[in-house]
């Protein structure tokens, strides 16, 4: 990823859908820039940053600008090195006054003890319409019982597992 480009596009205030997908988005100094981007609060409806390398430490910067973000709908951070402090901090995002709709946080390295959590949150927070949890690091019988609790809480159709 060009810092430049990226340097570039805090500056265009009409950009709705930013794909950053396979590209070195977990360093710091581009994270940071993404952080300052989203403070901005511009009308950026999609932003995917699928296949980036983004780790805990990483989302928890992000997140933190994303509490701030009052257009972004859709959220994919799919197939990358998140775990359970992850997790957390996405239900911590979602309590906030934000739009997410759509988060797919699919493939990453979550267990069910986080991905338990985010259930919860959406269920606190109804905003979210789809939760993407495929591909974690569940066992058959965790991935059940997720289930289950998916069920219980009336989200069948909304959690994926």
């Amino acid at each position: 990823l060009n810092i430049y480009l990226l340097y570039k596009l805090l500056n265009v205030y009409i950009l709705q859908y930013l794909n950053l997908s396979s590209t070195c988005c977990g360093a710091t100094e581009v994270v940071m820039m993404l952080c300052a981007l989203l403070l901005r609060n511009p009308p950026l409806s999609h932003l995917n940053l699928n296949n980036t390398g983004l780790k805990d430490n990483s989302l928890t910067l992000l997140a933190e600008s994303l509490v701030h973000n009052s257009h972004l709908s859709s959220l994919c951070l799919s197939d990358n090195l998140l775990g359970d402090g992850s997790a957390h901090e996405v239900a911590v995002t979602l309590a906030d006054k934000n739009r997410l709709q759509h988060i797919d946080l699919s493939c990453n390295r979550m267990t069910a003890k986080g991905l338990y959590v985010l259930i919860q949150s959406s269920t606190v927070h109804g905003r979210v319409t789809r939760l993407d949890l495929t591909g974690n690091n569940l066992t058959a019988r965790q991935q059940k019982e997720l289930v289950r609790v998916s069920e219980d809480l009336a989200l069948v159709g909304t959690v994926v597992l």
